[in-house]
């Protein structure tokens, strides 16, 4: 009789999942207050992290500080500014980094539209291994991809070096210009790829076909309809990739530092943390907040881009269908094009970076040599009281800025779909820390905690806050993609059940986005690894991490070998953490 009178009056037993609780019937609006409450202190803490770090490198620059904290100085000047600008140094600088930002963004465009256009639209052989082999350099921290083509190509002994003379009668310097755009632009490829790969993968065939139809050649079809359909998906990851490689620090530091080649990015650690002399505070703050402004620009280009990509749709609800090009009898001879990219670009550098950890004293790799390789550098490594200290050091801030991070996003990304204005303001502030440099980020938070009277400064917190920054939008905009997928009507559901808003997040929205938030909390943890930059600019005797470590046996004692050692460490950390993202279907999203 009970399930009888169910069925004629339509009622149906409400759904655990959404099920009030007792304490949420009877005071629904407490725990709502609660949560208002803590939406304002969240809101205020990430307004804090973002806005005080700018506001004190302006602060930086307005002060005639020279040697002097900027707090230091009384009074405002502009004189940073104009010795900026008159400096012989800016023209060199600026045409450094001009032609490292051109060069870097051309090479990566042209190998990963190429690669996109051949992995997502033909019939290429061997995609499985092939695709993946590309992906490789997103497992290697920035600092140990110059490290191992400081290894593979330089004059000396390196490799690739030794065979291209051998075989053409060049010889090449990996410490150079050229040579800093050469590993940017490869270690540039992979966050490309992953931007451009949905383009050509939607684009309907259909387009092709009707060029061909009227006679048109492959190129003539690729230049003018391929291209053109996908070129709003193009512009907008070259111009995100133009301000990563403005805040490019690993790279042009170690490969520019022999000769003295300096970039915006490296002339500002240089600045703050010179090999001899003293620093200049201001004029690296009038360098930080030139950069800024030129990553603002950028930034605005690349957000106009992605708001109007939608004018370029080409994939329709209605007869939508994607069939590979057939490349034919040039199939062999493009995998073997790739094949030799791979090889060249990643699987050597890496190779030869593995080699020279096993070997006494820098040597070339061959047979000959097979005698002389030992595990000594790792033991000397693993028993050397300043690394314990510092894989402490970095698992503690990888740990505590990934949980800190994925916490901040997902309030984030939650109140950019769901919190009205306010919420969709708070977001778009966070936006502007892509366009801080993370050497720039560095030195604001260092003047920052030097000024207010917390005690951080040379503790692992002043990094994992730095580092916090650094991550929230990138993280948030990861977050904000999985929500954005979520039906609402999912959350009506439980609100027209009873439940209050903080139960239909913890019961639906909260297990539905889990995925996203972990893979997240994966992907800054696998970043923090690596980070340079600001673990530099902030370091101490106390908390140093892995890299500062590696960056110190570099410039300091030139030890390469138990460099090379404590390199395929950390890139087995990082490329196991990378590992695990990848494994759970994750990708980048910005």
């Amino acid at each position: 009789m009970q399930s009888g009178t169910q069925l004629s009056t339509g009622v149906r037993p409400r759904p655990d999942d959404v099920r009030p609780q007792p304490d949420d019937v009877h005071h629904p609006k407490r725990r709502d207050r609660v949560l208002v409450g803590v939406n304002i202190a969240i809101g205020a803490i990430v307004a804090y992290l973002m806005l005080f770090p700018l506001g004190m490198l302006l602060f930086s620059s307005l002060k005639d500080s020279e040697t002097k904290l900027p707090f230091q100085v009384s009074g405002f000047t502009l004189a940073n500014f104009a010795a900026v600008f008159s400096s012989k140094r800016l023209v060199d600088v600026a045409l450094n980094s001009f032609v490292f930002v051109v060069g870097t963004v051309s090479l990566a465009l042209v190998v990963s539209v190429s690669l996109a256009y051949l992995f997502e639209r033909t019939d290429i052989p061997g995609r499985r291994f092939l695709a993946p082999s590309t992906l490789a350099p997103m497992a290697v921290p920035a600092t140990v991809m110059a490290v191992a083509w400081v290894l593979a190509a330089n004059p000396t002994n390196g490799p690739i070096a030794i065979v291209i003379e051998r075989v053409f009668g060049l010889s090449i310097d990996i410490y150079s210009l050229p040579g800093m755009i050469l590993v940017a632009g490869i270690f540039g490829v992979p966050g490309m790829y992953i931007m451009l790969a949905p383009t050509f993968a939607r684009l309907n065939l259909e387009f092709e076909e009707a060029a061909a139809t009227s006679g048109a050649g492959w190129w003539t079809r690729t230049r003018k309809v391929v291209l053109p359909l996908t070129m709003p998906g193009i512009s907008a990851a070259s111009m995100l990739l133009v301000v990563i490689a403005l805040e490019e620090f690993a790279i042009p530091a170690i490969l520019g530092m022999p000769d003295q080649i300096f970039v915006f990015s490296s002339l500002i650690q240089a600045s703050l943390q010179p090999p001899s002399g003293l620093a200049n505070y201001g004029q690296a703050s009038a360098y930080g907040i030139m950069l800024v402004l030129l990553s603002l620009v950028m930034i605005a280009v690349y957000r106009r881009q992605t708001r109007e990509s939608h004018r370029f749709q080409v994939v329709g609800g209605k007869g939508y269908r994607s069939t590979p090009v057939r490349l034919g009898p040039w199939r062999i001879p493009v995998a073997g094009i790739v094949s030799f990219y791979v090889l060249v670009a990643i699987i050597v550098p890496i190779l030869t970076l593995v080699w020279t950890s096993l070997t006494p004293y820098l040597q070339p790799i061959n047979f000959d040599n097979l005698g002389a390789l030992s595990l000594a550098n790792y033991g000397a490594i693993f028993t050397n009281p300043n690394l314990t200290h510092a894989v402490v050091n970095t698992l503690v801030i990888s740990l505590i800025t990934a949980t800190l991070t994925a916490g901040f996003a997902l309030w984030l990304a939650l109140a950019s779909t769901r919190a009205g204005r306010l919420g969709r303001g708070l977001f778009d502030l966070s936006f502007l820390v892509f366009a801080i440099p993370s050497v720039v980020l560095g030195m604001a938070v260092l003047f920052l905690y030097l000024y207010l009277p917390i005690p951080i400064y040379g503790t692992i917190w002043i990094i994992i806050i730095a580092f916090t920054t650094r991550y929230i939008p990138r993280g948030s905009r990861m977050i904000q993609t999985a929500l954005l997928q979520l039906d609402k009507g999912l959350e009506e559901v439980g609100r027209v059940s009873g439940a209050s808003n903080t139960v239909v997040l913890r019961r639906v929205v909260f297990p539905l986005v889990a995925p996203a938030v972990s893979s997240t909390w994966l992907w800054v943890f696998a970043n923090s690894l690596g980070e340079l930059p600001i673990a530099l600019l902030l370091s101490s005797s106390d908390n140093r991490t892995v890299v500062v470590l590696l960056w110190d046996m570099i410039g300091e004692s030139a030890n390469y070998p138990e460099a090379s050692a404590l390199a395929v460490l950390l890139l087995a950390l990082s490329a196991v953490s990378v590992w695990w993202v990848n494994r759970r279907g994750f990708q980048q999203h910005i």
